[in-house]
């Protein structure tokens, strides 16, 4: 029991990291717009992020991550992103406090 709770923790934070990356490359994309060739820079980043997303999910397919660690994965990830727009949105800025 105990080495399932650290198994899904661990899934939790690496979801988190894996969140941490994904607003890290969005808000990336969204200041790429300001720049000239914005749809380019735009279209480039949202790649990287679908291939981080995608590469992540099927490495822990392949390593054997069953379904609680999958959704303990997804609760760090969506856990992040809504912390990350909160702070965020309340610097009223867009970017990093």
């Amino acid at each position: 029991m105990t080495g399932q709770i650290a198994y899904s923790l661990a899934a939790a934070l690496i979801g988190s990291a894996l969140g941490a990356v994904y607003v890290a490359l969005l808000w990336a994309s969204v200041r790429a717009l300001a720049r000239p060739r914005p749809v380019a820079g735009f279209a480039a980043l949202a790649a990287v992020r679908a291939i981080v997303v995608l590469g992540a999910l099927g490495a822990a397919l392949a390593s054997g991550a069953g379904p609680g660690a999958l959704l303990s994965a997804l609760t760090g990830f969506t856990a992040l992103r809504i912390v990350a727009t909160r702070v965020l949105g309340r610097a009223g800025h867009g970017g990093p406090t």
